[in-house]
């Protein structure tokens, strides 16, 4: 490889500064283990499921007493990355020693730690580790890894480019913080509100219902199985749980593609129309999402529901805070089945039990409010999803 066509666009050093190396040399896979049988000391255990995808943050731990299988022990320094779907770009750059799932590398290096953290994090080293072996259960397979080639620069390089991260990493945190506490405060008043302990100037009679009364239509998406693939040069979106969230539709590189003859197939089934609503029956149970257009070039499959409102007796967007609201919620959760693989089933939901003001006006002043709530929240979404993508662009530039 040309050493000057290796060396990233925006750097601090230049091009002579930079060495070729093998991912092998640069990095080093911890073969330390903890057992739990002989050794009682009580370290905090990392999960896979206590790493956020892709920025970083730790959820969460356990105590490591509590475990009784084997786990990669890991250091101050060391950096961990999820082995196990990679595409969920799960990674951690702890700052105590603990213990973690086997199904967690812990990686050692000689280079500047915090710098390989970084590296980890840039699309070149994510697409290499997304070549998987296994489908049901992909991971990263290092023996395909270990030989590609990345440019490293010296350590004074390395940890001029970590500081730059870091003070980027430390302002997508304090936004995320930010983004949280509004979250919370939208579920406080959601729950004064929907409990009547939050009054608005105009007052109204209430009527109880299940959900089946205040809702016309039922309906569900279509699973590929015998009826069409995935994938395969279509250019519709196929919307399941993991591209909706927080009132968010995704459709994006990360949602799956259909062609228009799937799409005319899955139309006859859920036929969703403006201000239906699509509800995640598995995983996420109770996640909802107001459809605001009527769709031309996306559907569901068959694990999200659509719903449509009678306008006779309740807004759109009232059932969609409905839904969101504290109560209906716990009826989800207390309704759920499965441990593994979380669910609700189409008659529990129908019977949810709903609670909704008889007075339109009110319903609306009720929207208003919690939409203009619901608007604060966006714009801190949308700032800490800039700094997100500068982050981003930063790491093309500075990494190769």
């Amino acid at each position: 490889m040309d050493e000057t066509k290796s060396v990233p666009k925006l750097r601090f050093e230049f091009p002579s500064n930079w060495k070729n190396k093998k991912l092998k040399d640069i990095i080093q896979i911890s073969k330390e283990k903890y057992n739990p049988d002989s050794d009682k000391t009580s370290y905090k255990c990392i999960e896979l499921e206590h790493l956020s995808q892709g920025n970083g943050m730790l959820l969460g731990f356990t105590d490591s007493n509590e475990q009784n299988s084997i786990k990669n022990k890991f250091h101050e320094g060391n950096i961990l990355f999820g082995k196990l779907r990679p595409y969920l770009e799960k990674y951690y750059f702890p700052n105590f020693d603990g213990v973690c799932s086997s199904e967690i590398w812990v990686f050692d290096t000689k280079e500047y730690p915090k710098y390989i953290y970084y590296l980890i994090q840039t699309k070149r080293f994510l697409d290499i580790a997304n070549v998987s072996s296994g489908s049901k259960m992909p991971r990263s397979d290092w023996n395909f890894m270990k030989d590609f080639i990345f440019p490293i620069p010296n350590i004074k390089t390395q940890k001029e480019t970590s500081n730059l991260f870091t003070t980027i990493d430390k302002k997508i945190e304090l936004l995320e913080k930010k983004h949280q506490k509004y979250q919370d405060f939208k579920k406080y008043l959601m729950q004064q509100i929907f409990a009547q302990k939050l009054r608005f100037k105009r007052d109204s009679s209430y009527s109880s219902y299940k959900l089946k009364d205040i809702v016309t239509k039922f309906s569900t998406g279509l699973n590929p199985r015998k009826n069409f693939k995935l994938n395969e040069g279509g250019e519709n979106f196929y919307v399941t749980i993991k591209n909706f969230q927080n009132g968010i539709l995704n459709l994006d590189e990360k949602c799956d593609k259909i062609d228009d003859n799937a799409l005319k197939l899955i139309n006859k089934r859920s036929d969703l129309q403006k201000d239906d609503l699509i509800f995640a029956s598995i995983g996420r149970v109770g996640e909802v999402y107001l459809i605001k257009d009527k769709p031309l070039n996306w559907n569901i499959n068959e694990s999200v529901f659509s719903l449509r409102p009678n306008k006779q007796l309740i807004e759109p967007k009232f059932l969609y805070y409905l839904l969101n609201s504290n109560k209906v919620q716990n009826y989800f959760e207390s309704n759920i089945t499965g441990s593994t693989f979380k669910s609700i089933k189409m008659k529990d939901l129908k019977n949810t039990p709903v609670t909704i003001p008889d007075s339109f006006e009110l319903q609306n002043e009720m929207i208003k409010f919690l939409t203009s709530v619901d608007s604060k929240i966006l714009l801190i979404d949308d700032e800490l999803n800039n700094m997100i993508n500068f982050k981003k662009g930063l790491l093309q530039q500075m990494f190769v």
